[in-house]
C-alpha cells in the first residue's frame, strides 16, 4: 500500500523482549539465539524511547490505514459470511532501522 490522498499513516515504537527456553533458565545461558523461543511487546510510545525497558529492542514500525476505516459504519444491510468462506488476510510490512537517525 503507498501513502496517498486516500491513506494515512501512524508510527509505533514497539520494544520486544526476548522469551526464552525453560532449560536457558534453568542453566543461565542466554547468550545463544537457541535459547530464545519466543519474544513479547513490553512496551510502546509513539516516539523513539529515551529508556528503552532492559534487554529489550526497539522496533519502529507504520502502520498505512485507509482513511475510511475513521469513518463512522453506516450500515444498511448486515451480511453474515460463514467462517468457512473466509480466508487470512496478507499484511504488507516495511520494515526499517529504528536506530538510524531520521533527517
Amino acid at each position: 500500500m503507498s501513502s496517498g490522498q486516500d491513506t494515512v499513516r501512524a508510527t509505533v515504537y514497539l520494544q520486544v523482549q526476548p522469551e526464552y527456553s525453560w532449560q536457558a533458565k534453568q542453566y543461565r545461558q542466554f547468550d545463544t539465539p537457541s535459547a530464545i523461543q519466543g519474544a513479547k511487546v513490553v512496551g510502546s510510545t509513539q516516539g523513539k524511547s529515551q529508556k528503552p525497558k532492559p534487554g529489550t529492542v526497539e522496533v519502529k514500525i507504520m502502520v498505512e490505514l485507509p482513511k475510511g476505516a475513521f469513518l463512522p459504519l453506516r450500515p444498511e444491510a448486515i451480511v453474515v459470511i460463514p467462517e468457512s468462506l473466509t480466508q487470512p488476510h496478507p499484511v504488507t510490512v516495511e520494515a526499517e532501522d529504528a536506530n538510524e537517525s531520521q533527517a
